[in-house]
């Protein structure tokens, strides 16, 4: 099987032919970028792709990929270098050493692996012999008020070192009150109050029945972890919040884009009768602009957010923009343009390429993007 398929190749330079927003300022640099695609090697067997490496992780040095396969249940070790599937760990999903169901891995900086799922968060050694599980929603934690709870959302910090999880009022309608940070080997927690989970709220679609609540969609934010803040934004919203983790101080950053809204409107109708016009009603929304999660590139130390907007309909089809907007390290905005490929689904920076997945007929490949500022 080839290792490497090229799939385009553009380049395309800001001055002559990027669509800048009219009027804008003169980025610090001239942007441009190369695609091509790569596949992985199966070998003899095949790669599990049915949870788009949602249940994926990479190694620290960025050369292995770790895709965790719950049916198994196994680890498919990638070699990123040589594009080829490595080997595979047999793991256990009940007993001493379990897995559990998780929905999420993660490697920490120092080798040890973390599962985390709804119902705990499971720690294993770099070798994969020694398990230690916190089961969250079975713990008392101080600071928390008698009718605050914590979320059963869980993010585990990149030094395995913390846990960062949603708190507020144990009622499911209400927001959340902001994010607590649990130093998992005290279980000592901070809160960090947010108003960003009020605001996203008003986002959420009901089925109601005779007055009664059935279902409702959730709202959730995202984080990412950029050396020692946490970027913790909204897919509502042109705008992020940078907790600083050594200064314990909040930053809000506010963004302007020319190319796209700087909000998604709230509408008109967020409750239906059924479940079917409860997700209709979803579904038209999500016609809305959508802010995409940040990706730091240690290359150039960048970071990039991609963004999709509704560009017009043919028929009952949707057709959408891609925008990709360029910051630096302290989140300062420095560039955005339209570009010509798809927000990336998984994806992470590797050698200063942003590696996208991809599956070509049921086979792993990944969507590689070089950028250059000149």
């Amino acid at each position: 099987m080839r290792n490497t398929f090229l799939l385009i190749l553009l380049s395309i330079f800001c001055l002559s032919c990027s669509k800048q927003p009219d009027g804008s300022n003169k980025s610090e640099f001239d942007f441009s970028y190369s695609i091509d695609t790569v596949m992985v090697d199966p070998g003899d067997g095949i790669i599990y792709l049915k949870r788009w490496l949602n249940t994926a992780a990479l190694s620290p040095d960025k050369k292995m990929l770790f895709n965790f396969n719950p049916d198994i249940p196994e680890f498919e070790v990638i070699d990123l270098e040589n594009l080829n599937l490595d080997r595979r760990i047999k793991m256990e999903k009940e007993g001493p050493l379990g897995t559990g169901d998780p929905s999420s891995v993660l490697i920490s900086t120092d080798g040890k692996f973390f599962f985390t799922s709804f119902v705990d968060v499971r720690e294993f050694n770099a070798q994969l012999d020694s398990l230690k599980t916190y089961t969250i929603p079975k713990e008392k934690f101080e600071g928390l008020n008698a009718d605050e709870s914590l979320d059963a959302d869980y993010h585990v910090s990149t030094d395995g070192k913390y846990l960062f999880v949603p708190y507020g009022p144990e009622d499911f309608q209400k927001a959340k009150n902001g994010l607590a940070i649990v130093e998992l080997s005290t279980r000592k927690l901070k809160k960090v109050p947010l108003d960003l989970f009020e605001r996203s709220n008003q986002y959420v679609r009901t089925w109601m029945e005779n007055g009664n609540l059935q279902s409702q969609t959730r709202e959730s934010l995202s984080y990412y972890q950029l050396k020692d803040k946490l970027i913790i934004s909204s897919h509502n919203f042109n705008e992020a919040v940078l907790y600083d983790l050594t200064t314990d101080s909040l930053t809000h950053k506010v963004f302007n884009s020319k190319l796209t809204p700087n909000a998604k409107k709230v509408s008109e109708r967020t409750t239906g009768n059924s479940f079917e016009e409860m997700m209709e009603i979803r579904e038209e929304a999500q016609k809305q602009v959508e802010f995409g999660n940040f990706l730091y590139d240690d290359i150039s130390d960048k970071v990039f957010r991609f963004t999709t907007d509704l560009d017009r309909m043919i028929g009952d089809s949707a057709t959408f923009k891609n925008v990709i907007t360029i910051f630096d390290s302290d989140l300062n905005q420095l560039h955005e343009e339209v570009v010509d490929f798809n927000r990336p689904n998984f994806s992470f920076f590797k050698d200063g390429k942003l590696y996208s997945y991809v599956n070509i007929e049921d086979e792993l490949g990944f969507v590689r993007i070089k950028p250059s500022y000149d």
